[in-house]
């Protein structure tokens, strides 16, 4: 039934927004934007205000591609097999890019599965829609590697605010008396409306209360003002998501800026239609002209009038500028690609924290365990008509912290020296509670732990001059052994976290994963080795800088160096890995670029 409305009610939202695929032949722009994803939607939102845009994206809708496991809240933790990090993933063809890592030698020797959202609203269309900001310290370094204090945390703020519109906890249908939210209720700026909802789950996971708790029993407070203040290290939040409210249903770039842009401004939107090449003009100081774009096998031009903004993602974006001419000259040469622009910087600075858990057998209930029973689907539904319900919500709870002096005392020196190299406010490492239903009607319980000053770095390089073929990445996981180090230190935490008395109420029987088997620090590291994840927060590999920064590729305004007309405008051109959740950061990134470029600058 969900299934059949929600393609009914897309269907007609379609139709009323005229959102029918252009012609296949050439065409001119002010600016054409490539990628349907954050930051591509928000800044051709933006732009669309006062021009002309196009917006070329190489999936369709997920309303229809993905259905409920993209629009239901709880689906993005239980609905999307593709999420699956194992070389076998079962394919999404439709949503996802169906990306491989390279063979990872410090990781047991494992290809990752790096799902990617192939659809209007990128990645947005599949995350678990947390949204907060990082440390001001991170925004503050920010600023100081691009040179430019526009970039600081106080600086930014105004950004963040207009792109979200921000809906109060509503605490009658939470009904959890123990999840204390704090906020400010001046993080988004209501007055104008800003297109992306944000609001707090209407229906809180009762194992996640608890592991929240055996979190908060490791000496954690609940965070004063909530997690856009600029301030992480030391407690924990109930964090809100990128839901709207009214119905509980997802969140993303394309419900909000591209569903809001497209009645309003000159905006074109192409779906299923692949970016294959950046044009440039070499007689007008390599300035970008346009794009070349395929439809259904269809090839043709279109050409911008001002400029080309890329917004692929941190895989694709580094691929599109090398196929196009820009990026390493040894690469570039390698595969018969005439250089526009020699950018060593192009797909290097990969950075990709990763996760690594613990889980047991537990006595409470979950979202998902309770949906999974038939018997409780009339009242599941019921209440989720209602906005409520455990179909209504996605997970909620995080926490940071700095490793304890005890831990850190297992550190080798090299390794603290790396650690404190980060600004002063930047976490160790972040938790995340989480249940998942286990066999024969019971429940798992989850805590994991993500190394969110991960020292290791990969890079993404190209295996041919098409982009018909995936980039070759290379995660780097562990490549640097002071991650291992830290990694064994937070394997450690988390099991003082499920010794607490919170941990010891619900948990039953032994440990399920890894098990008590797994004791020396040997064996703790061969199993995270073997067992460690992404967190999806890959970044930098387009990296802004200053000139002078030979890994730099794009400048303060996001322009790209060594041509005119071309900027990149996504989490690729994150300097470094934010300490967290990003997506809120890459729409303040849309919005301030967009800002820069209606400037002028």
């Amino acid at each position: 039934m969900f299934q059949y409305l929600t393609a009914l009610s897309f269907a007609a939202l379609v139709a009323g927004q005229q959102v029918s695929p252009p012609p296949a032949e050439d065409a001119i722009y002010d600016y054409v934007v490539i990628g349907g994803g954050p930051g591509g939607l928000t800044v051709a939102a933006r732009l669309a205000e006062t021009a002309s845009v196009a917006v070329v994206e190489a999936g369709g809708f997920y309303e229809v591609d993905n259905g409920n496991s993209s629009v239901v809240p709880l689906y993005s933790l239980t609905g999307m097999p593709f999420l699956d990090t194992s070389e076998q993933f079962p394919p999404s063809p439709l949503v996802d890019w169906g990306l491989l890592s390279e063979v990872i030698p410090t990781a047991n020797n494992r290809r990752i599965h790096y799902a990617q959202g192939k659809t209007f609203g990128g990645c947005t269309a599949i995350n678990t829609m947390a949204y907060h900001r990082g440390t001001a310290g991170s925004y503050d370094r920010w600023a100081s590697m691009v040179g430019d204090d526009s970039y600081t945390f106080t600086n930014l703020q105004k950004y963040f605010t207009q792109s979200c519109h921000l809906t109060a906890p509503d605490l009658e249908k939470r009904n959890a008396t123990n999840t204390t939210i704090n906020y400010d209720p001046e993080m988004c700026d209501n007055s104008e409306g800003g297109p992306l909802q944000v609001s707090w789950n209407n229906w809180v996971d009762p194992t996640l209360t608890w592991l929240g708790k055996a979190v908060e029993q490791l000496g954690l407070t609940v965070s004063p003002e909530g997690f856009s203040s600029g301030t992480l290290a030391g407690h924990f939040a109930w964090i809100p998501s990128t839901i709207e409210p009214a119905k509980a249903i997802r969140c993303s770039a394309e419900s909000s800026y591209l569903q809001e842009a497209l009645p309003a401004g000159d905006l074109t939107a192409y779906p299923n239609t692949l970016a294959k090449k950046v044009l440039f003009d070499s007689s007008s100081s390599n300035r970008a002209m346009g794009v070349t774009v395929s439809t259904n096998g269809i090839e043709y031009t279109l050409s911008a009038a001002k400029e080309v903004i890329m917004s692929a993602g941190v895989f694709h974006s580094p691929q599109l500028l090398m196929v196009s001419g820009i990026g390493p000259k040894d690469m570039l040469a390698a595969h018969d690609i005439p250089v526009i622009s020699d950018l060593p910087g192009v797909g290097q600075n990969l950075w990709d924290p990763i996760s690594l858990g613990i889980m047991y057998t537990v006595n409470t209930q979950s979202g998902a365990s309770i949906t999974a029973n038939p018997a409780n689907w009339p009242i599941s539904l019921e209440q989720y008509g209602d906005a409520g319900g455990p179909y209504s919500s996605a997970a909620g709870f995080i926490a940071y912290e700095k490793l304890s002096e005890e831990l850190r005392s297992t550190l080798s020196d090299e390794a603290l020296q790396e650690l404190d190299a980060f600004p002063s406010d930047w976490p160790d490492l972040e938790f995340v509670a989480g249940s998942f239903p286990g066999a024969e009607g019971t429940n798992t319980g989850s805590i994991t732990a993500t190394l969110i000053k991960p020292f290791s770095r990969g890079n993404i390089t190209i295996v041919s001059n098409s982009m018909n073929e995936q980039p070759s990445i290379n995660l780097g996981w562990f490549s640097n052994p002071h991650d291992e180090e830290v990694a064994v230190a937070a394997f450690k935490r988390l099991r003082q976290a499920w010794d607490t008395d919170a941990a010891n109420t619900v948990k039953v029987g032994e440990e399920a994963v890894p098990g008590s088997a797994v004791q020396s620090d040997e064996e703790i590291l061969e199993f995270l080795r073997g067992s460690v994840n992404q967190l999806w927060h890959a970044s930098g590999t387009c990296a802004m800088g200053k000139s002078t920064d030979e890994n730099a590729v794009v400048d303060a305004n996001a322009k790209v160096f060594g041509v005119e007309g071309l900027r990149v405008v996504d989490i690729s051109a994150f300097p470094f890995a934010l300490p967290a959740h990003p997506q809120a950061s890459v729409y303040m990134l849309g919005e301030k670029i967009a800002h820069d470029i209606k400037n002028g600058r």
